[in-house]
């Protein structure tokens, strides 16, 4: 059994890793994870990832959002993803999301234009998605952006209400991002792997038909 000691080890490895990769840069992105008795790991607000220490973490009750324990550090804040993250754990069970500023997340969004999701086919990445084949015609759900992000809460509920989107594990958010989750740590980060791949995969096709209708 993992120890907490060890999920935050590896969620400040993985913001690394995040920050690599451009999803998490100029301090914008997060994560969370479990932690003891049931609580969420969640990473600080206003601070470059890729620098996140184990001991910078806040212990968030999914419940109701209510800091539980704090970092050493008293200048953190905790992550305005905070909300969003405890209505994933509450409403999809999930132990752990990414909040991902990606620009291959921003681009597939656009791709919804006035509707609110985006259908992704044909690709062999969709079995990397938990209840998903490769044949199946899947949903990204697409929400407006807002101007704080405890502000999209309500649409992230209806997201999670609507059963057209039962099997996504991502919503892109317009402008912004997308959240991407899991079980547990190892699967929000499979899941945030693939659902990358199917943004980046997706625009590109997108991109390739328009030219070919020129």
């Amino acid at each position: 059994m993992t120890t907490e000691r060890e999920t935050r080890a590896l969620l400040t490895e993985l913001l690394r890793v995040f920050y690599a990769k451009g999803w998490v840069s100029g301090t914008g992105g997060g994560i969370c994870g479990p932690a003891d008795g049931g609580g969420l790991l969640l990473a600080p607000t206003g601070v470059h990832k890729e620098r996140v220490g184990v001991d910078d973490f806040f212990v968030v009750d999914p419940a109701d959002g209510h800091v539980v324990r704090t970092p050493g550090d008293a200048t953190l804040r905790p992550s305005e993803c905070n909300t969003i993250f405890c209505l994933a754990a509450r409403t999809r069970a999930a132990r752990s999301v990414v909040h991902s500023h990606a620009l291959s997340a921003v681009l597939a969004g656009d791709l919804a234009g006035d509707a609110d999701h985006v259908a992704i086919r044909d690709l062999e990445m969709l079995k990397g998605i938990r209840g998903v084949a490769n044949r199946d015609v899947h949903l990204l759900p697409v929400i407006r952006n807002a101007p704080r992000e405890s502000e999209l809460v309500e649409q992230i509920g209806a997201v999670f209400a609507d059963p057209r989107f039962q099997n996504a594990f991502a919503i892109v958010v317009a402008d912004h991002g997308a959240y991407i989750w899991g079980d547990d740590v190892m699967e929000a980060k499979r899941h945030a792997e693939v659902y990358h791949f199917l943004f980046e995969a997706t625009v590109a096709r997108h991109d390739r038909q328009k030219e070919g209708r020129r």
